[in-house]
């Protein structure tokens, strides 16, 4: 999920506000590598998947946060697993950078830390991360402090599984052949008998 993320946050563009009601995030890293964003956030509620999405996009860096609420989204502090073989505790964070180098793109993945969550009167969001991250190609780590402020959340309007509705077939249900004694053979694309 969140390499697929890393790729997502590379493909969009967003345009600078320097509003001060919008949502805004900053942050830098240090270590193998050292940079900062300083961008517009945005943050989306995804239903299907119980989690929440920040992003920030500037220029070719990306910056995402995934929280995972353990029932309902609310101020906490979660702490930031490593997106593979981590464990279903909740309340959980992952965390994800990337950006474009001279020669390279570079990607991180936070494996510890935490992010602090926290709620104004208004709804909005506001909060802290302050992680350590690898490399997703080599063992390269840096760490990573930010913080976000003026968040709405919206529902998630595309990337977000949806829940499997009643109505829908398990995916276990095998199809109930009605054509019983009837050994012709079938194409498939167009359903006609194969001569």
């Amino acid at each position: 999920m969140t390499c697929t993320l890393l790729l997502w946050a590379g493909a969009c563009h967003c345009s600078a506000d320097s509003g001060t009601d919008l949502g805004h995030l900053e942050a830098d890293w240090t270590g193998a590598d050292t940079g900062k964003i300083s961008a517009p956030a945005t943050a989306e509620w995804c239903e299907g998947q119980r989690l929440l999405e920040i992003r920030a996009i500037r220029g070719d860096t990306g910056f995402a946060l995934l929280l995972y609420p353990p029932v309902i989204l609310s101020p906490d502090t979660y702490p930031v697993r490593a997106p593979a073989g981590s464990d279903s505790a909740l309340p959980s964070a992952r965390v994800a950078l990337r950006w474009f180098g001279a020669t390279t793109i570079s990607g991180f993945q936070g494996d510890s830390g935490a992010v602090v969550l926290e709620r104004a009167d208004s709804g909005e969001l506001s909060g802290t991360v302050v992680a350590r991250a690898s490399s997703v190609v080599n063992n390269s780590r840096i760490a990573v402090t930010g913080a976000f402020r003026n968040l709405t959340v919206v529902d998630a309007k595309r990337g977000c599984i949806p829940e499997p509705s009643d109505s829908a077939p398990a995916l276990d249900d095998e199809p109930v052949d009605d054509a019983e004694g009837d050994d012709e053979p079938v194409d498939e694309a167009g359903g006609d008998e194969v001569d």
